[in-house]
């Protein structure tokens, strides 16, 4: 088995993936009101199976966050543990089938910071026009700054994903607001601090589920096109200079959507042209 299972109680667990309740990979079934030790444990080999087939995006998200052989804490070891169901899911490539991708779906994620140049909130505008022009359906979420360039290069298809009902005054059949129940967990998953974060910035962080994943969070976007002033692109890159676009980053690098940011200059912009192209 390619991730040990660790005791959080007498184990280094510091590394380790946790997997406990109230984590999203935890075990539903109690040992007692759920049957004994194996039983639960085989429940659960079920459960995730189920949870894998219907690509529920909590406990995807959070299977992708886990590294290749990475430790796994829960409370149990050395006893026998539901996170032998997770590592040989793990070791059996759910990750990779969970990112595999079909055809193309024309839809892409195009948002950034609200301190986004002058000079970049007009390449967006014109990103957005061209990508219009082919086709594709801009997912963004309102903001000032980047998300307003992408929504006004844009004349076709978009979806508008706003954390709350008013924000921003913006309203229209593009707008769709409140993300959902699913959409704050999946943001909890990715986020490093989501304890620490009040209403309005789980509402936020929430959203940004919804930009990468789409309104069913089953439905993930061909590629995320942005600006941050530290050209991150990946969730292990992401810093506090990154900002809330950081949370859309980290959850499409798990899913393996590709990410440009425009701080790249030259060079993501071929990296864009290479993707629409489908190369």
């Amino acid at each position: 088995m390619n991730h040990p299972i660790l005791n959080t109680k007498t184990d280094d667990c510091r590394h380790a993936a946790y997997i406990a309740r109230p984590s999203p990979l935890g075990n539903p079934y109690a040992i007692g009101p759920d049957g004994d030790r194996d039983t639960v444990i085989e429940r659960y080999r079920d459960w995730l199976a189920a949870r894998v087939a219907e690509r529920d995006p909590v406990v995807c998200t959070a299977l992708l966050g886990i590294h290749p052989g990475q430790p796994l804490s829960c409370h149990c070891a050395p006893a026998r543990c539901h996170g032998e169901a997770i590592a040989e899911a793990l070791d059996g490539g759910v990750q990779e089938r969970l990112r595999a991708r079909g055809e193309r779906t024309l839809r892409y994620a195009g948002i950034g910071s609200r301190s986004t140049p002058d000079h970049v909130l007009q390449i967006m505008r014109k990103v957005a026009h061209r990508l219009s022009e082919l086709g594709y359906t801009l997912l963004s979420g309102g903001a000032a700054g980047a998300d307003s360039a992408f929504e006004a290069g844009c004349f076709g298809n978009r979806e508008i994903y706003l954390p709350w009902p008013g924000f921003r005054h913006l309203q229209g059949r593009h707008c769709i607001t409140l993300p959902s129940a699913e959409a704050f967990r999946v943001a909890e998953v990715v986020h490093p601090a989501w304890k620490r974060l009040g209403d309005t910035a789980q509402a936020l962080m929430a959203r940004n589920s919804h930009q990468v994943l789409g309104a069913d969070l089953r439905s993930p976007v061909d590629f995320v096109v942005c600006w941050t002033p530290d050209a991150c692109e990946t969730e292990a890159a992401r810093s506090r200079a990154t900002g809330g676009t950081g949370q859309a980053i980290a959850l499409a690098n798990r899913w393996r959507i590709p990410v440009v940011n425009l701080a790249g200059g030259k060079v993501a912009m071929q990296r864009l042209a290479l993707l629409v192209d489908g190369t």
